[in-house]
């Protein structure tokens, strides 16, 4: 085990060089938001309790990797260092650290488990995809990485979600890297 002097040392000697950690873009009716996300966003009403409807796909490019999916309650989307929180307890997987996919799952879908895949319920998207939604209650909320930072949704509003955003450079355990 090192301790932080010799972490120090690897890395100002260049022994040790940072990881890239994937964050999520997000784009408002195609205004790409500030904040990138690290962990997980949570698109929802502002009151769990009350009912919310929007709709979803995944997106490759300009075509449609899944059929439309209408839902409510909303939809949390996690990179693979927020897999570890909200969405392992809501009953996602953790991913290895440094993996480039992102994974979502909607809270409470429309349609009958027989209408729709479970796997477009719950999944993963490679690099190259994209989630396109569009929210169709009044008013709704995006939770960017917890409830500090918060983006006011209406009626109509498109959302995109991607893994195009700037990687955050880290120096992680060696533990971390190779698992």
């Amino acid at each position: 085990m090192n301790n932080f002097e010799q972490v120090l040392d690897d890395i100002l000697d260049g022994r040790k060089q940072p990881s890239e950690l994937l964050r999520m873009s997000i784009r408002v009716n195609s205004q790409l938001l500030s904040t990138f996300a690290l962990n997980d966003i949570l698109v929802a009403h502002p009151c769990p309790a009350t009912v919310s409807r929007f709709s979803f796909r995944i997106t490759r490019g300009d075509k449609s990797s899944t059929p439309l999916v209408h839902c409510r309650s909303g939809i949390r989307v996690s990179t693979a260092a927020g897999s570890t929180a909200a969405m392992l307890s809501a009953g996602g997987f953790e991913m290895p650290i440094l993996s480039q996919d992102l994974q979502y799952m909607v809270r409470e879908p429309i349609s009958p488990a027989t209408a729709v895949s479970s796997l477009t319920m719950h999944g993963t998207m490679k690099p190259d995809e994209a989630m396109e939604m569009t929210w169709s209650s009044e008013k709704g909320f995006l939770y960017i990485d917890g409830s500090n930072v918060v983006h006011s949704i209406q009626y109509g509003d498109t959302i995109q979600t991607s893994a195009a955003a700037p990687h955050l450079k880290v120096f992680l355990p060696d533990r971390l890297e190779s698992s």
